[in-house]
């Protein structure tokens, strides 16, 4: 083979020529595609063992949440579970199995393809978890952003599908190319449905806060609510953009993978988090605050106690947020009496 192609072909499949070549100084580095791959598996593990304890910690807090939720949690472990354990055995393959054998680093073992198909799905099921949130909040204020989300949303199970299948259309690192647009779409799409959802549930926040403007204990937590939830949602946002520039300004690297390995577990245990802090939380807001009797919405009974998932270290009720909407509304009425 000449040395003068940075590509040559072996058995058919078009290869650079460093990874062809028998020894010496063209040996490829490690360093961008399994030194990468060993980062983000190792934060990952460290996750994914904070996700295990924080699971077992809501499943004995709240024996008797909304059913979805629980399966929800119970859905996404399993998930969460398969997905540590196909990564896991991606890096076994290209570190023992294949010690030695450059030309194995190429090849996108079945593991790796079934936990990139595993990374959409959760990501997938968090937010649809979000979409019921913005749909419950939704409906007491109005109903254009939560079918808005939801539209968002199918657009992901899409991409998704989308993306699942094109991955099992090649067999190598080389031939991403091909489906390089869909990488790029998803990834944009993800990040972009991060976004609206903070913005989104900032703006029912807001509502919320308007609302109550004779508690101001209520305001300070609404005002803190809201640049949690701001930061929050651009935090995983940034990740996934990070996944995509990598992508894009180094490839025939796995750093992208590797940030894609962290960015399941993030979500997962964000979500965990704000589950398991609702009791506390809830108790410290309805504690300091006084509020009037008011009369409940017909099908609210689930509603009860549940917060906004996209927040990480407070959380407030939705009957909360109802009722000082429907408190000053009364104000307003009696003044116009």
């Amino acid at each position: 083979m000449s040395q003068d192609r940075p590509f040559s072909l072996v058995h058919g499949v078009r290869m650079p020529s460093s990874f062809v070549a028998e020894a010496g100084p063209d040996l490829p580095s490690l360093d961008p595609t399994i030194g990468a791959m060993f980062l983000g598996e190792t934060i990952a593990l460290i996750l994914y063992g904070t996700s295990n304890l924080q699971t077992i910690i809501y499943f004995k807090q709240y024996p008797k949440d909304w059913w979805f939720y629980r399966l929800s949690i119970a859905v996404l472990w399993v998930l969460d579970s398969l997905h540590i354990a196909f990564t896991t055995h991606s890096i076994y393959f290209y570190t023992v199995n294949s010690f030695g054998d450059y030309l194995a680093l190429l090849k996108f073992v079945w593991s790796f393809k079934l936990g990139l198909l595993l990374y959409n799905m959760i990501v997938l099921c968090v937010h649809i978890v979000y979409c019921v949130r913005l749909w419950m909040l939704g409906r007491y204020f109005h109903r254009v952003v939560p079918w808005f989300i939801t539209v968002i949303v199918a657009g992901i199970c899409a991409a998704s599908i989308v993306f699942c299948r094109d991955v099992y259309t090649i067999s190598y690192i080389t031939e991403i190319d091909e489906i390089s647009l869909t990488i790029e779409a998803g990834l944009v799409t993800t990040a972009t449905v991060d976004i609206i959802i903070s913005f989104a549930m900032s703006y029912y926040l807001l509502k919320g806060r308007t609302a109550s403007t004779s508690f101001f204990s209520t305001n300070i937590k609404l005002e803190a609510l809201m640049r949690l939830v701001l930061i929050s949602g651009l935090g995983t946002s940034v990740l996934v953009i990070a996944s995509l520039i990598t992508f894009l300004v180094l490839p025939g690297t796995l750093i992208f993978a590797s940030i894609g390995v962290v960015v399941p577990k993030l979500y997962i245990n964000s979500l965990l988090a704000m589950f398991n802090a609702r009791e506390r939380r809830l108790q410290e807001t309805l504690g300091s605050v006084s509020l009037p009797p008011t009369s409940r919405v017909q099908g609210d009974e689930n509603m009860t106690g549940t917060i906004p998932l996209t927040i990480i270290s407070d959380v407030i009720s939705d009957d909360l947020i109802f009722n000082n909407s429907k408190s000053q509304q009364q104000f307003h009425s009696s003044e116009s009496v």
